[in-house]
């Protein structure tokens, strides 16, 4: 599990409980068993606790903290500038995206979408990182925390469309803060299921006015997805080794990419380039290792066109050998990284 929340975490509920809020921030399914269910209002705590079912976590503001089935929260969490305290003791501050580039995150931090200002500042950074390499540092940073990452990175099987249950304080069900209406407070979970199920990603943003032109944007980039890896792969780098450190397709491209050859696939590993130097990093296993420039070159290719074939072809010329050793030394780079359990596609 990732632990974007800063904390050592030694009990199982600690875990959850971080796991739980992720869940809920990001609306990826799979951070805890069951489903993450807040409850703005109290009074809708015993109801909450009836539909959550095994492996579930019931977050409620300002809950009794003596029930040991609840997790109490403390704050505002549709504010920026605000702080949540999650079982007293994990603090959470909340920010609106638009607010990142200009702040310090000096602890786990929720990058909320506010508005469609939020939005557009997102797609124009992404699309900076795209064509110049350059990052927003603190999106980059261990502490940030991107709300609605199931949408961003395409989650779209059935089970993230109900990772959440948002329950209103006047009583309206929601999956997600700015979800879609699956129910309301008194409904058996299984018709929230019926109602839920059918629904596409997008639904997690259904209450916002903008979220058609989310959207749009998200469909003439399909890249995204890998551009939210490659924030992630940066917390892979440390502070002295960031400056003049070059992500690989942000920016710079080994054999001379076009843009019709797209990026690599989210778990496909990184190529670092410093210095002239070349490193590995996947972020599947955490290996970090020195490679020569002609394998960066063929990793790239490949990544990028996901066959060997194609790679040699387009690769030859960078490395200025015929295609036929191209396309025998891609094969020869694919059999050595796969001993080490590195999968160049990204899992396909």
């Amino acid at each position: 599990m990732d632990n974007y929340w800063g904390l050592e975490l030694a009990l199982s509920q600690q875990q959850a409980i971080a796991a739980a809020v992720d869940q809920w921030v990001t609306g990826i399914p799979g951070r805890i068993p069951g489903h993450t269910v807040f409850v703005e209002n109290a009074g809708h705590s015993s109801y909450a606790k009836e539909i959550a079912g095994g492996g579930s976590v019931v977050l409620v503001i300002d809950g009794d903290a003596d029930d040991p089935d609840l997790v109490t929260v403390k704050g505002r969490f549709d504010e920026s500038g605000e702080e949540l305290l999650v079982d007293g003791s994990l603090s959470i501050e909340i920010q609106d995206y638009l607010a990142v580039p200009f702040i310090s995150l000096v602890g786990p931090t929720v990058i909320r979408f506010a508005g469609q200002d939020d939005w557009q500042s997102f797609f124009d950074d992404a699309d900076e990182a795209r064509q110049s390499g350059h990052f927003v540092r603190q999106l980059t940073e261990v502490n940030a925390v991107l709300a609605e990452r199931a949408l961003l990175a395409g989650y779209g099987n059935p089970d993230s469309t109900l990772a959440r249950i948002h329950i209103t304080a006047n009583g309206t069900i929601l999956n997600g803060p700015s979800g879609t209406v699956i129910g309301w407070v008194g409904d058996e979970l299984q018709d929230i299921r019926a109602r839920a199920m059918p629904l596409k990603p997008e639904s997690s943003i259904a209450s916002l006015t903008h979220a058609p032109e989310v959207v749009a944007a998200l469909s003439e980039r399909p890249w995204i997805p890998r551009y939210l890896a490659a924030l992630d792969a940066w917390k892979f780098i440390g502070p002295q080794q960031r400056l003049g450190t070059r992500l690989v397709g942000f920016g710079l491209s080994l054999y001379g990419a076009t843009d019709s050859h797209g990026l690599p696939l989210p778990n496909a590993p990184f190529i670092l380039e410093r210095q002239g130097e070349h490193r590995l990093l996947d972020t599947n296993t955490g290996k970090l290792f020195t490679i020569g420039r002609d394998a960066a070159v063929l990793i790239e290719a490949i990544s990028n066109l996901r066959s060997v074939e194609a790679a040699a072809n387009v690769a030859a010329f960078s490395m200025g050998i015929p295609p036929e050793l191209a396309e025998s030394s891609a094969k020869a780079v694919v059999e050595q990284l796969g001993h080490l359990g590195i999968d160049l596609l990204g899992g396909h």
